[in-house]
């Protein structure tokens, strides 16, 4: 389903960045529509060789800089930024030396290292040339593909992953009361929905926006507490934060999409796609993404702010199998 269909979620961000700029009460909706947009297929849908898989870009530098992490996880670095620009100077360094660019030096990464993770001149050498050989093993050069912001990663580890196990899921059948927090959510929803009817610019919505997404989050997790969810209760309102800023933040050729009125095609590309491309995760953990927005979609009828989640719960569970194949195919 999602190789037959790889061209149409490009096709159709094309006709989406067109679209917007026409229109220009739309032109600051987001920063994202004034990047450089490319064309590209579903990143479940790209075809990488055998032993390696597609991925952003961000998220192979975030997997290169694992070596580098460990020494925060450690609490040798406080601060995680200060390692991602060592693993930022490592990967530059390894194309500039490609490119016949030496402004680079070794010397200069190598005295970085010492100073960051608290190594000696022999150990931060060795520790560079272990990063050098890394990157070349990851991503070897010759098989990257030709769109920039993807790349080919080697397949180190293979996961088991398996269909979400819905018996764990044991609801309270209790009826919920919903609560004047609720209903403030419910009125924060609705306003936000109003903001995209009328094309109001983000910059005017941003806030708000925000605001109501930390709200729903905390009131979300508090229905799933007295459902007796409690396994998930942290991890589902952290992923319906995600569902919320594709929804609300992401660029989209139908300009009054809401949590109400999204189609099959949103939902598809939400699964194929997005999730996959911004979300860095263990491959086990993407599939409580579906759960969770199930969920979700109670929890918007019984606060009153939809009369009839079905037509959307039906979608997802269209798609799940659907997913649960994708990261079969990713990461078994």
């Amino acid at each position: 389903m999602a190789k037959k269909k790889k061209n149409i979620i490009a096709k159709r961000r094309a006709q989406a960045k067109m679209k917007k700029q026409k229109r220009s009460k739309n032109k600051s909706r987001q920063s994202e529509s004034n990047q450089h947009f490319f064309e590209r297929p579903a990143i479940s849908a790209i075809d990488a060789p055998p032993g390696f898989q597609a991925i952003p870009m961000t998220q192979g530098v975030i997997e290169y800089a694992k070596p580098l992490m460990d020494y925060v996880d450690k609490g040798i670095v406080k601060d995680p930024n200060e390692v991602y620009q060592i693993a930022m100077a490592l990967w530059n360094y390894d194309i500039s030396v490609k490119e016949g660019d030496f402004r680079i030096t070794k010397k200069d990464i190598i005295k970085q290292i010492e100073q960051k993770l608290k190594l000696n001149t022999d150990e931060a050498s060795d520790f560079f040339d272990m990063m050098v050989r890394r990157k070349e093993h990851l991503f070897p050069d010759e098989i990257q593909p030709a769109h920039p912001m993807t790349m080919f990663m080697r397949q180190e580890k293979h996961y088991i992953i398996s269909e979400f196990n819905y018996t764990k899921l044991n609801l309270s059948d209790e009826i919920y009361d919903s609560t004047i927090e609720d209903e403030k959510v419910v009125h924060e929803l609705n306003l936000m929905d109003d903001y995209i009817a009328d094309g109001v610019a983000y910059d005017e919505w941003e806030d708000h926006f925000f605001q109501m997404k930390e709200k729903c989050k905390n009131r979300f997790e508090n229905w799933l507490r007295l459902k007796n969810v409690k396994e998930y209760c942290e991890d589902f309102p952290h992923n319906i934060e995600v569902y919320l800023d594709f929804i609300f933040g992401y660029m989209h050729d139908d300009d009054d999409i809401n949590l109400k009125n999204v189609t099959s095609i949103y939902i598809e590309e939400f699964f194929v796609d997005y999730l996959l491309r911004k979300v860095h995760t263990e491959p086990p953990e993407y599939i409580t993404w579906p759960p969770a927005m199930k969920l979700f979609y109670q929890f918007l009828k019984e606060i009153g702010y939809i009369e009839r989640p079905e037509k959307v719960t039906k979608l997802i569970n269209k798609i799940e199998p659907v997913f649960v194949n994708i990261l079969k195919e990713r990461y078994s």
